[in-house]
């Protein structure tokens, strides 16, 4: 019942950014356990977000989650809301920035549920969209942004925060996904 998987991560003729390994573990109760242990290059800067990302089918709209809320937040953007139970809604989670980008990201999360599906980890970052991230790559504007029919999970271990240079100062450090070794477990269990 458990499938393991080694691997790196790099760009195209580059030394490997991120070498893994990630753990599925399928008990007979239908929880899955993701683990992924990976260590970075010691020379690689900060990375923006490590995780994973789900479709889902569009039915899964709505959802609740323990977690930091009820607005997005990010590491350095996140005394505005305060860690509870909130509920929302694929629709609700989209913040009109001028130029389309990932949205609606949530910190300190430990508890998603979604659909039939309920997400647990020690800590996680949970982002929940209609939009996939290579359309928000994609769009220049917002009427270029295309939905696709589904609802989009991220579940990450981590997302930086959204200070940089492009409009103020240099991202804090405290504030950075800078480690060289990740640990990161998330389980997923069907609700009944």
């Amino acid at each position: 019942n458990t499938i393991v998987v080694s691997g790196s991560l790099s760009g195209i003729s580059r030394a490997p950014l991120l070498r893994f390994t990630q753990k599925v573990e399928i008990a007979q109760t239908g929880k899955i356990t993701l683990s992924l242990h990976g260590d970075i290059r010691s020379d690689a800067i900060w990375l923006p977000r490590l995780g994973f990302e789900w479709e889902l089918p569009q039915q899964a709209q709505a959802f609740t989650y323990y977690g930091n809320g009820p607005a997005e937040s990010y590491r350095d953007m996140c005394h505005a809301g305060y860690v509870g139970l909130h509920h929302s809604d694929v629709a609700s989670e989209y913040v009109h920035y001028v130029r389309p980008q990932e949205h609606g990201n949530h910190t300190a999360t430990k508890l998603l549920r979604i659909g039939k599906l309920e997400f647990k980890a020690e800590d996680m970052d949970i982002q929940v969209s209609r939009y996939s991230t290579q359309a928000l790559l994609k769009a220049e504007h917002t009427d270029e942004l295309v939905a696709d029919g589904k609802t989009h999970l991220r579940i990450d271990y981590k997302v930086s925060g959204i200070g940089s240079n492009s409009c103020g100062p240099e991202l804090e450090k405290p504030y950075r996904l800078s480690e060289k070794e990740i640990d990161f477990t998330v389980s997923i269990s069907p609700i009944i």
